[in-house]
């Protein structure tokens, strides 16, 4: 069943869990109880779409990043330079995580230790090829600048990626504390990352 055939008690118990991942609420020790009750179901319907907990919050959680990365990666399409591009997506991550922490928060669910994240993890690496995540969204970057990186062997593209990735976690890291004890404000911030991406690639592009 793809996203747009989802049942309407399934779309609100995801946004039940996102309400609540919104809130601090801890979604290992949530129960059902508490998400049916917050999405205007009867408890026992829920099994009727899952098998357990950690399967509902698993699903919400990817459905929400999916949505997020997917009109992420529209956006991005729109621009024609690697900065822009880049700079787009630092202030769409800042949004997201001025709004409620929610992208961030999954992504930390992700590398935990708990079922939830075992769960995400293996619906990441059978995901289907329409589904975009974040790692597509850079992909798209650089496949969008053709010509020299498109010879770049699979190792450096993959180096090239983790790379780039790198810097939005710098980016991640620097809206908590770091924000603050830098004295830096976020367009400063945005603008030394998106000079350092268009100098990496440059970088590779040379190294090819």
């Amino acid at each position: 069943m793809n996203d747009k055939e989802l049942a309407p008690k399934v779309m609100a118990l995801y946004g039940a869990v996102i309400a609540l991942l919104r809130e601090g609420a801890d979604l290992n020790n949530v129960t059902v109880a508490e998400i049916a009750t917050r999405a205007g179901i009867g408890k026992g319907t829920v099994y009727e779409y899952f098998s357990n907990k950690e399967e509902m919050i698993a699903q919400a959680l990817f459905h929400e990043l999916k949505a997020d990365c997917q009109q992420m990666y529209g956006l991005i399409s729109r621009e024609k330079d690697l900065y822009e591009k880049m700079n787009l997506v630092l202030i769409r991550m800042e949004e997201k995580m001025a709004e409620m922490n929610c992208f961030v928060r999954t992504m930390q669910i992700m590398l935990d230790n708990s079922v939830i994240s075992s769960r995400m993890r293996e619906m990441a690496e059978n995901k289907k090829e329409e589904d975009i995540l974040v790692t597509d969204v850079i992909r798209k970057i650089i496949d969008d600048e053709g010509g020299t990186v498109e010879k770049l062997s699979k190792e450096k593209r993959c180096h090239l990626l983790m790379t780039i990735f790198s810097r939005l976690i710098c980016y991640v890291l620097y809206q908590f504390d770091a924000k603050v004890k830098m004295e830096l404000d976020n367009e400063t911030m945005r603008a030394m990352i998106c000079q350092d991406v268009c100098r990496d690639l440059e970088a590779f592009k040379k190294e090819n």
